[in-house]
């Protein structure tokens, strides 16, 4: 890839000095405005009461990155933070599969002890998701081909069909892993209508315990990791003004992919390990039989699944002006360079 010094155009980033900018944590309501960042502590046990100020505090939808769950309707009664659990002596012995969205467990240590649940998401809490920014620049390329078909006459006759393709320009992944803190912050369940119609608050041990009582033989429950502080939408608006300060007009895509950022549970029951077995799943596909049984299938494990959304935050360390004070020229120069190559951001 070609390297550049350049100053794009039209562009201009805060001045945050790692010296003088004091450290930046989330904002109590997950999604930061770069134009007013909020410092407050990581291990913050008393931001905004939500069930007061639920309208005032919780951001805008279409703010949020998709699936995002929002924690503002929990109160705060209910969630757990990093800092108020005990640190295990040791991690957790569970059986597990591990995946690009995370780790799963069959295990049957799991199926009735709480506390070996407790341990095991504990366990994997401490594993924090990862994230990237994927940039694909494209342009949008016309062309035609030419169809020959002989008419019931005998006539043969020739026909022109235009098409259309993305041709890529340039698609270069960004390593976001600095910008992650290492700890989760705090975990919570989000309520079901169910819950909230019943005005019941449920706890991340309460969840556990629910799940573990269950005698269904097939039933999951699941931690969905999740980042706050972070406005996505901000941050791919910024980072699209910035392209096209270097004078690139063609169409740009950009988006966070994620890994590792599920935890689950499932029961070792046969049936369980049965329906999840890749040799099965390809097999019904090849016979079409997942009509059948997939619905089923689905509907016994939501049955027995939580009936609530445990969802797990991990702030991000920095402000987005402070990503792009450091990552701005690493990004143009990636663009003028129609670079295809995967990067690590730079934090200072």
């Amino acid at each position: 890839m070609a390297q550049y010094k350049i100053a794009p155009t039209g562009f201009t980033n805060v001045d945050m000095s790692s010296a003088n900018t004091p450290a930046w944590t989330v904002p109590s309501d997950g999604v930061s405005n770069s134009d007013v960042n909020t410092l407050m502590s990581n291990n913050n046990k008393d931001p905004l009461n939500y069930n007061e100020h639920a309208n005032a505090s919780a951001p805008d939808i279409g703010e949020l990155p998709p699936n995002y769950f929002d924690i503002s309707i929990v109160p705060n009664s209910a969630i757990l933070h990093y800092n108020e659990v005990t640190p295990y002596t040791e991690p957790s012995r569970a059986e597990t599969e591990r995946k690009k969205e995370g780790v799963l467990s069959f295990d049957p240590l799991l199926d009735k002890n709480p506390d070996q649940l407790w341990l095991y998401f504990m366990t994997y809490l401490n594993e924090k998701p990862c994230l990237a920014v994927n940039i694909h620049g494209y342009h949008v390329e016309h062309y035609t081909t030419y169809e020959h078909h002989r008419s019931a006459d005998g006539q043969c006759h020739t026909r022109a069909v235009h098409h259309t393709r993305n041709v890529t320009d340039f698609n270069f992944t960004i390593d976001l892993a600095s910008y992650v803190t290492q700890q989760w912050w705090r975990v919570a369940v989000v309520p079901s209508k169910e819950t909230i119609k019943a005005g019941q608050a449920v706890s991340f041990r309460d969840a556990l315990e629910q799940y573990t009582r269950s005698e269904k033989n097939i039933k999951e429950i699941k931690c969905q990791k999740q980042l706050a502080g972070w406005n996505f939408q901000e941050l791919r608006d910024k980072i699209r003004a910035l392209i096209y300060s270097t004078g690139y007009r063609n169409h740009i895509s950009i988006s966070f992919p994620m890994e590792n950022h599920r935890i689950s549970a499932r029961s070792s029951s046969k049936m369980s390990r049965f329906s999840n077995s890749t040799l099965v799943r390809v097999l019904c596909v090849i016979s079409c039989l997942f009509l059948i049984f997939g619905p089923i299938y689905l509907c016994l494990r939501a049955a027995g699944s939580t009936r609530d959304q445990i969802v797990a935050d991990y702030a991000m360390v920095a402000p987005i002006d402070t990503f792009l004070h450091f990552n701005s020229g690493m990004i143009a120069n990636a663009v003028i360079g129609r670079s295809r190559d995967l990067y690590s951001a730079y934090f200072a």
